[in-house]
Formats: structure tokens, C-alpha cells, sequence
């Protein structure tokens, strides 16, 4: 037996591991690394059985073809990339560069060569349809950066803060909150600490969750009222003279509007309306207003709620209004290790709006209407994707519109290591390296965010490929098509050598070629490290800096809309809220044995009161519907639940008739039309008006 460091790349957490192997580089056991400088011994259920999914019988280990009689079978990796080549070249011929797509998964996001790899395999082809699972996830914060706009400086760092407060956020399960404040690494000893040196931490979330656990304060609303309560801290501040109006004179344009706007939402009506207790919330919010450093964020409750856009817009007012943004002379807490050293300055990014002028928002298109784009009229159809590490089928709304969408494309390409729905659906199915067995490192990409500290970490393949495997790594796929194609394959602006393809390790110098540290010293140092790079400190504001906008147009529109409320309709009347399990990512980790054992199902859980007034019992199966659909459900109870809000959770589910799909497909109740956000084509995965019905026998 030997053991070698390594680190989880199945969520943002990143947490040190330590791998055990035996003599024959076989994965026998994983476990957190106790000398690791970020997470000190911690890692998640999720990362301590990532070794069982190298080793799984599920797992795929050689190419798959669809027969014309729907089932699958073997092909050699070669002939694989030939025909796709060749489907690829014919559909693109037949309708342009942007009928060719690519969805990347979580799967593919923590592959440090995967996404560089797709810009440039994308731009060979000529192609802007680029999707991703960040927009139907928590594309909201992006369309806030793009009509409130940010920081440059970034947000106040968590293990400095003086207050946190959180909506639909719960990191002590999630581990990953790096687009929401927090600090990932070790969670639960990072808000311990944190409370210890007197921070505060307020929680707003229809459920008492773990972190709410440990928070200061818990308000716990009706689902979907997030900018309601938004507006109401939102209006105290402004109406109490509780702004940093220095900041805003310097930083921000429309105060005077957000002002008038936010005036009818005392705290007796937000009180009323999210039905939280009054005295609480204005203990809240002067928690927040007296505090220095710290701020308000979202997770994926918001972002994937009634309003997401607004709610996001409103709350990342908030830290706009108060001014909690590190200021000139600030320390960075992390100047990169990777990525070459910038410059960091005390100054708003104005709004871009890139979305009025070309529909995409950091350079994506919409998951959320990926069926339509299929589907539609219009010269940019998509006929052809391929899926890096994702699960379209239990991501996208309408599951039954999304099934149809992806069976009639002209070529379906998914990469991933089982046979989940979207894979079964594919007409090539290729089995890549997982993480032990491939090179990798930690992100460089918004590395300085990620990480609370200058952390960086090379990762090399320690585990042996199963015996008989043929396997491929994500980036060799695209090289091999592209050499096919005749196509030259960019690679972060260094065109590669298409005689031979690159290893990831070669990849990966190439992406460091910038580091602040010898790239050869990374890789050298097993287990990663905090580096020593060069101090760093915020500048001031440079002239002609941006502004934030505090309340354009179509917020005030979106605002207006929100202010009038959502008639209830007495025939759905609980409210659906989506939840993660500490032992699953997304569609990710469901399948492995000790999970299976542990959470065989995803149940419906509902607050004791709720299913004693329903008459049913612990265990029996029921109907959730919604106005657009209905999926079967095992209930149990959860006294943390608001009652009258009821709780799945989001990414479980396989194709319509398969037995391991009960109760948890949730994407079955949310339609593409109606409930989507404007701007990002979000569908209402939460805060989704829902009845419950009793099964015949």
C-alpha cells in the first residue's frame, strides 16, 4: 500500500485528500489530508467516496456506439472520433458553425484544461454556442454583474468579516460558496471561528438548516420572498439614514430612485408578506447596518427561485447601499498563484448589459433554452452537442420537451463515466479519466476569489487505468476531432501541435506559463501550499472609473411586478423549495454503494404538522403536481421546514419510466415558457406552487 496526495475536484470545495493505492495503483480508500492549508483534514462525504466511483461496476470503460435498435455497444476509441468526426462535419456543412454546441457539466467545470480547451475548440469551429451548467444554476449573479455591475476589488474576504448573511445558502452542506462569500474550505471550522472572533451570522431560508444552526439569527420566510425582504433592509437603511452615502456619491448612480422605490416595504409589510416575525427582522438588519466588513449573499435558493434576478440584483444592492467592499489600502488576501499579477483597484465595473447586444452572458448562451434552440426556426439551430461531464436531461426544464429536443439532434456526444440519462440518449458515449488518473491543478481561473489565501495545488494522475479500459482525457477528444478536421486547435493563444496530441501535464505548463512561482515548484510541492508571493494591497479608484446602477429600467420594471405580488392559487397550496444532500453534486454521486445505502431515494420531506393535517403517513407514496406536471414521491417528515413548504432535491431523476427516477425528477413540474427569467431563460426550480396528492393503491 502506498498513499499520495491529491485533491477533490467534484465541487469548488477542493478539499485536500489523501488517496490510498495498492501495489497495483488501484484506489483503496480516500480520506481528507490532516496537513492540507486550507481545509486541515476535511473533506466531504462526497470526496471521501470519490474513490468508489473509480472502482465501480457502473462505470464505463470503453467507447459506446448507439445501435439503431436504441441500445449501445463497444467501439474502439479511434473508429469513435472518426464517425463523430464525420456526423460533426456533415451537420456543420449542411447548417453552419453555430449549429455545433457544447454543454460543460460540473463534471467538466474542475478540469483546469477543460474549459480553455473549449474556448479554443469552439472558436476553431467557428462557433459562439457555448452552454454551461452556470446558467441554470445561478446565472443570476451574473445578470446582476451585468445590470447593477461589480467590484473590481471583490468582496469583503468571510475570515474578516464582521457580518454574513446568507439567503438560500447553505455552505455546511453545499462546501461551495466561492460565488457567495463564503469561505469553502473546512466550513463548519470556519464559521465556528468566525462566530468565536464575534462575527455575526444571519441565515434567511425556509428551513432551519445546518448553517442556520449556527446562526445568529434565522429568519425563516414563505419561499420566493427574497426581494421582498431585500426591499425591507433595503428601505431601513435608506430611510434611516443607514446608507454609506460617501460611498454611493463616489460609486453609484439611482440611489435617490432605489430610494422611492423600497419606501412601501416597511418592515411591517415585509414582516406580513414573508411571513417572518417583525421584531427579528429589525434586530437583523441592525445587526447588518452596524457592522463595518462582511455583506449579503445568494445561493442556489435565490438563484433558482421566483424572481431570481431581481432578488440577486436587490441583495447585491444592499452591499452596494452599506459600501461593504474592501477600499484603497485594504490588504488582497490573495494575489494569485497561477495567474499573472494584476493590478487590483477600488472601483465599480459599470454595468455591461452584454446580454441587449448579443443574448449571451459571459460569453453563454442559455441552458434553460437549449430545447428551444433545437428546436426553433432560425439559422443558429443547434444539430449537434457534446455534453463534457453533465446530465442535460435532469438539468433542463420540461424534461419531457427536453428528452424530444436532444433525441433529434443530428449528433449527441456526451463524455462521462456512467450511463446516465442524457448519456443513454447519446449516439456516442466516451468514458474519460477520473480524477485520480489524470494531471490536473487547482483553477486558474478567478483563483483569486476561489481561495481565501495565495493556495495553488498540482495534482498528478497517481491512480492505474482499469485493466482493459480505453479511456480518453477531455481535451484529447477535441484535439482529435480537430486534427480530423483539419482544424488547428488554440489553446489560451498558443496554437497547438496537431501532429501530436499534448498530454494534460503539457496543457497545464502552458496555462501556468504566467505563474507567479516557478511552475516547477508547484508541481514539486505534493499536497499544495500557501506561496509566498509578493504582498499585495488595493489602489484607488483610477479616473473615469464605473458606476454602479442601482435601479436601470427594467429592474424598476422587474421591481414593480414583484411589488404587486403573485396571486396564490388555493389549488397548490404548498410551496416546493430545493435542497442539496451532503452526499450528492447536482446528478453527480448517486449511483455510488455507500451512498445508495445511505440515501436510496429522494424523498419528499414535508413539517410534521403538514402531513399529519394531509393524513398520511411516514413512508407512503404520493402525487406532487404542479400546474405543469406531476411526479410520484416517498414522504417523510423534517421539523425544520417552515410548514407549508415542502422540500426534494434538485438533480436526481433518469429517463420517464425507470423505476430509480421516483419522486425526483423535479424538473417534471417546471415548464420552459413562462416561469423562465427574462434575461437568462432560468426556469422556477424553487418557491414552485405545488399540491400533494394521495396515490391509489
Amino acid at each position: 500500500m502506498t498513499e499520495r496526495k491529491s485533491f477533490c475536484r467534484i465541487c469548488f470545495g477542493t478539499c485536500g485528500l489523501i488517496v490510498k493505492l495498492d501495489d497495483n495503483a488501484r484506489v483503496t480508500s480516500v480520506r481528507g489530508d490532516p496537513d492540507h492549508p486550507l481545509t486541515s483534514g476535511f473533506a466531504c462525504s462526497k470526496g471521501v467516496t470519490s474513490g468508489e466511483l473509480h472502482n465501480s461496476d457502473r462505470r464505463l470503460l470503453r467507447p459506446l456506439k448507439r445501435m439503431p435498435d436504441g441500445s449501445h455497444a463497444e467501439i474502439g476509441i479511434e473508429q469513435a472520433l472518426d464517425e463523430i468526426a464525420e456526423r460533426l462535419k456533415a451537420s456543420v456543412a449542411a447548417h453552419g458553425s453555430n449549429s455545433h454546441a457544447i454543454y460543460q457539466g460540473m463534471g467538466g467545470s474542475l478540469n483546469a484544461a477543460v474549459r480553455v480547451v473549449l474556448r479554443g475548440w469552439l472558436n476553431a469551429m467557428g462557433s459562439t454556442s457555448y452552454y454551461s451548467s452556470m446558467t441554470i444554476d445561478q446565472s443570476a449573479k451574473w445578470v446582476s454583474f451585468e445590470r447593477l455591475g461589480m467590484w473590481a476589488a471583490g468582496n469583503t474576504p468571510f475570515d474578516t468579516a464582521d457580518v454574513w448573511m446568507g439567503f438560500g445558502f447553505n455552505p455546511l452542506v453545499s462546501v461551495s460558496g466561492a460565488l457567495s462569500g463564503f469561505n469553502n474550505y473546512n466550513p463548519v471550522a470556519r464559521l465556528k471561528a468566525a462566530k468565536a472572533r464575534g462575527a455575526k451570522i444571519i441565515v434567511i431560508d425556509p428551513r432551519r438548516t445546518e448553517t442556520a444552526r449556527l446562526a445568529d439569527i434565522h429568519l425563516q420566510p414563505i419561499p420566493g420572498e427574497d426581494s421582498a425582504i431585500a426591499a425591507g433592509f433595503l428601505n431601513l437603511a435608506l430611510s434611516e439614514g443607514r446608507e454609506d452615502s460617501e460611498f454611493c456619491a463616489a460609486h453609484a448612480e439611482g440611489l435617490d430612485d432605489l430610494r422611492a422605490a423600497v419606501a412601501p416595504f416597511t418592515p411591517a409589510h415585509v414582516a406580513a408578506r414573508a411571513g417572518i416575525d417583525e421584531a427579528l427582522f429589525r434586530e437583523a438588519a441592525d445587526i447588518f447596518f452596524a457592522a463595518k466588513r462582511g455583506g449579503a449573499f445568494t445561493g442556489t435558493g435565490p438563484n433558482m427561485a421566483t424572481g431570481s434576478n431581481l432578488s440577486q440584483h436587490l441583495i447585491d444592492a444592499l452591499n452596494v447601499v452599506c459600501g461593504r467592499y474592501p477600499r484603497a489600502g485594504d490588504a488582497v488576501p490573495n494575489p494569485g498563484v497561477l495567474g499573472p499579477r494584476k493590478p487590483v483597484h477600488a472601483e465599480a465595473i459599470s454595468p455591461g448589459r452584454s446580454f441587449e447586444r448579443n443574448g449571451m452572458l459571459f460569453g453563454q448562451k442559455m441552458t434553460g433554452a437549449l430545447a428551444s434552440a433545437i428546436t426553433g426556426p432560425g439559422p443558429d439551430r443547434i444539430r449537434s452537442l457534446i455534453v463534457v461531464g453533465g446530465n442535460l436531461v435532469s438539468a433542463m426544464p420540461d424534461q419531457a420537451r427536453s428528452i424530444a429536443a436532444l433525441s433529434g439532434l443530428d449528433l449527441l456526444v456526451t463524455i462521462d463515466p456512467q450511463m446516465n440519462a442524457t448519456a443513454r440518449l447519446a449516439d456516442y458515449v466516451l468514458p474519460p479519466r477520473l480524477m485520480f488518473e489524470r494531471d490536473d491543478m487547482t483553477m486558474v481561473h478567478n483563483e483569486r476569489n476561489y481561495f481565501p489565501a495565495p493556495f495553488a495545488q498540482y495534482a498528478p494522475a497517481i491512480a492505474a487505468e482499469p485493466e482493459g479500459a480505453e479511456l480518453i482525457d477531455d481535451h484529447a477528444l477535441f484535439w482529435g476531432l480537430a486534427k480530423r478536421l483539419g482544424l488547428t486547435l488554440d489553446y489560451g493563444g498558443q496554437a497547438l501541435d496537431m501532429g501530436a496530441c499534448p498530454s494534460g501535464a503539457d496543457l497545464l505548463a502552458i496555462t501556468a506559463a504566467h505563474s507567479q512561482i516557478p511552475f516547477a515548484e508547484i508541481k514539486a510541492r505534493e499536497g499544495g501550499a500557501i506561496w509566498p508571493v509578493q504582498p499585495q494591497i488595493v489602489e484607488p479608484a483610477r479616473p473615469g472609473a464605473g458606476r454602479f446602477q442601482l435601479l436601470p429600467p427594467d429592474v424598476a420594471e422587474e421591481f414593480a411586478e414583484m411589488a404587486r405580488g403573485e396571486p396564490v392559487d388555493p389549488a397548490y397550496p404548498f410551496r416546493l423549495v430545493v435542497r442539496r444532500m451532503r452526499e450528492v453534486m447536482n446528478s453527480f454521486g448517486r449511483h455510488i454503494p455507500s451512498v445508495q445505502r445511505r440515501k436510496p431515494e429522494n424523498r419528499l420531506q414535508l413539517h410534521p404538522d403538514d402531513l399529519a393535517a394531509l393524513g398520511i403517513e411516514t413512508g407512503e407514496q404520493v402525487m406532487l403536481r404542479s400546474a405543469h406536471g406531476a411526479i410520484p414521491a416517498t414522504v417523510e417528515t423534517d421539523d425544520t421546514l417552515r410548514p407549508g413548504t415542502v422540500t426534494l432535491t434538485h438533480g436526481w431523476g433518469e429517463l420517464p419510466g425507470d423505476r430509480d427516477a421516483i419522486g425526483v425528477a423535479i424538473n417534471r413540474l417546471t415548464d420552459a415558457g413562462d416561469t423562465v427569467e427574462r434575461i437568462n431563460a432560468m426556469p422556477r426550480f424553487s418557491a414552485l406552487p405545488v399540491r400533494i396528492e394521495r396515490c391509489a393503491a
